[in-house]
C-alpha cells in the first residue's frame, strides 16, 4: 500500500504541473527542491526539504500535503492524517485539483483503517472538486461495497467505467454480485458492462 501512494502521488504531481502555471503555487527553493526530488523517488531528500520548507512557511499547505505522503510512506500514518488535515486548512479553494487529491489521500488513509464513513465522506469532497478522477469514483465505492449501500455503489462504479470504459472495477463489480441483496442488481451490473462493451465498440 506504501508503494501505491507513493506511486500515485509522484503520477499526481507530474500531471498537477500542467496546471500548476494557472495557480499560485509556492515557489521557494526548498519547496521546488523538494518537489524534484519526490519526482526522482529520493523521499529521503525530500524530507529535509519539505521540512526545511514548513519551518520557513509553516502555512504552506501543499508542503503539508506532500508530507503526508513521505509520512505514510515511512509508515507514520498518525503524522500523515495531521499533515493532510492541516493541509486541507491552507490549499487554496480555487485549487480544485489539488484539494481533491488531498481529501482523497486522507480518504485513503481512512479507508485502510476500515474508518468507512469518515472515508466516504472525505472521496465525496474530492468528487465534488474533481468530478473528472476515475480513483474517487472508485475508492469511494470499494468504501459504499462496506457500507452495503449498493445502489450507490453500483452508481459510482458505473460512473469510473463511463469516465474510462478501462478502469479497473473488475473485483469491485464481482464483490457487488456476490453481496447484491437480490436478482435486479446483478441484472444492472450485467446492463452496465454491456452498455460500455458497445460504447467501446462504437468508439
Amino acid at each position: 500500500m506504501k508503494t501505491l501512494f507513493f506511486i500515485l502521488f509522484c503520477t499526481f504531481l507530474t500531471a498537477g504541473a500542467i496546471h500548476a502555471k494557472d495557480l499560485q503555487r509556492p515557489d521557494s527553493e526548498n519547496y521546488l527542491k523538494g518537489v524534484e526530488a519526490l519526482n526522482e523517488g529520493d523521499t529521503e531528500k525530500a524530507y529535509e526539504y519539505l521540512k526545511a520548507e514548513l519551518a520557513q512557511n509553516p502555512e504552506n499547505g501543499y508542503a503539508h500535503c506532500y508530507m503526508a505522503l513521505i509520512c505514510n510512506f515511512s509508515g507514520d500514518v498518525k503524522l500523515a492524517f495531521q499533515a493532510v488535515t492541516r493541509s486541507l486548512d491552507l490549499i487554496p479553494e480555487a485549487d480544485t485539483e489539488f484539494r481533491s487529491f488531498a481529501y482523497y489521500t486522507r480518504g485513503m488513509l481512512l479507508k485502510n483503517y476500515q474508518q468507512w464513513e469518515l472515508a466516504e465522506a472525505d472521496f465525496t469532497e474530492a468528487i465534488r472538486t474533481n468530478p473528472n478522477d476515475v480513483e474517487n469514483y472508485t475508492c469511494r465505492a470499494e468504501v459504499l461495497l462496506q457500507l452495503h449501500e449498493y445502489e450507490a455503489a453500483l452508481d459510482d462504479l458505473t460512473a469510473a467505467l463511463k469516465l474510462d470504459s478501462k478502469a479497473d472495477v473488475a473485483d469491485l463489480m464481482m464483490q457487488l454480485m456476490e453481496e447484491a441483496p437480490d436478482a435486479s442488481m446483478i441484472d444492472r451490473v450485467y446492463a452496465t458492462y454491456n452498455m460500455l462493451d458497445k460504447q467501446e465498440l462504437a468508439n
